[in-house]
Formats: structure tokens, C-alpha cells, sequence
């Protein structure tokens, strides 16, 4: 999706997540409900982001849209200024944050069961779920469609 996006880079624990990032300038933190895992995104400004998160499968997830940082965890989704890392919103997810399937306007993100499109501001603009969680999925002519694991289809409009 956006090759220039931060990546993640994971360390064993807290002691050494301060261990690594001792000569770093930590500008910001999201930290989830219940962290068991940490580690930290450099922003392409040289700043740090450090993120401590609950590991339910799946690492966060950064990408760059609008001079914003949007990282997805667990079940956040959070915006930071991406030159000083001051934390424009957070959102809660329905179920688990897997992916940003589109960086424009509303930025549309799936989670386990579906997909949720949100405003700049942090703002639901709509969310379509899933009987049960994603297998597969397609954008096709203005509609999201594809199938749960139980192989039930799903076809939802994405509004315009």
C-alpha cells in the first residue's frame, strides 16, 4: 500500500524497549488495554513512537496518509501528526484491526469482521461487518466483496 510507511520494529520486553531506545527522542506512546508486547515506529521525521499492545495476533501496522502516522493495534486505530507525533485521535475498532485497505478519504480499514470507514478526524462514517470472521475480499466497482470462513459471501456498497 504506501512503501514509505514506518516499520515495526518489535523488542522483547519494556526493559528492552528503554534499552533500545536510549538515545532515541520518544515523541509519543499508544499503549492498548492489557500490553505484553512493545516496540516502536520511527517516524520519517526521526521521532519514535512507542507502542505497547495486548498481541492478539497480529503486529501494529503503520502507514503515512495526509501528514498523519495512522498505526492499527489490537483493536485501535490512532492518528499522529507524523512531524511531531502528537496524537490526533484514537478510535475503537469493533473486533481486531487486521489492515488499511484504502488511504483516501474516508480512510477504509478492516478489522476481523468487517470494514470500517473513518473520517480525518477520527470520525465512523460507516462500518459493514461480516457474519463471522474474513477469508477473502475484493473492491470491485464501488463494492467490498468476498467471503467469511465459513465460505458465506458478502457483497457491501461502499457509500459514497
Amino acid at each position: 500500500m504506501n512503501t514509505d510507511a514506518p516499520l515495526w520494529n518489535a523488542v522483547e520486553s519494556k526493559s528492552a524497549l528503554l534499552s533500545a531506545l536510549a538515545n532515541e527522542e520518544v515523541a509519543s506512546e499508544l499503549v492498548t488495554a492489557d500490553p505484553n508486547s512493545w516496540g516502536f515506529f520511527s517516524s520519517p521525521s526521526g521521532k519514535v513512537l512507542v507502542v505497547g499492545y495486548a498481541n492478539l495476533g497480529l503486529p501494529p501496522v503503520a502507514a503515512l496518509f495526509d501528514c498523519r502516522l495512522l498505526v492499527g493495534v489490537d483493536e485501535v486505530l490512532a492518528s499522529f501528526d507524523m512531524n511531531t507525533l502528537q496524537r490526533q485521535f484514537v478510535y475503537r475498532m469493533p473486533s481486531v484491526f487486521h489492515e488499511f485497505v484504502s488511504l483516501a478519504e474516508p480512510i477504509i480499514v478492516r478489522d476481523e469482521i468487517g470494514f470500517i470507514g473513518i473520517s480525518k478526524d477520527g470520525k465512523e462514517c460507516w462500518s459493514s461487518l461480516a457474519s463471522g470472521p474474513i477469508k477473502t475480499f475484493a473492491i470491485e466497482h464501488g463494492h467490498i466483496r468476498g467471503e467469511t470462513i465459513d465460505d458465506e459471501p458478502f457483497d457491501f456498497a461502499i457509500p459514497s
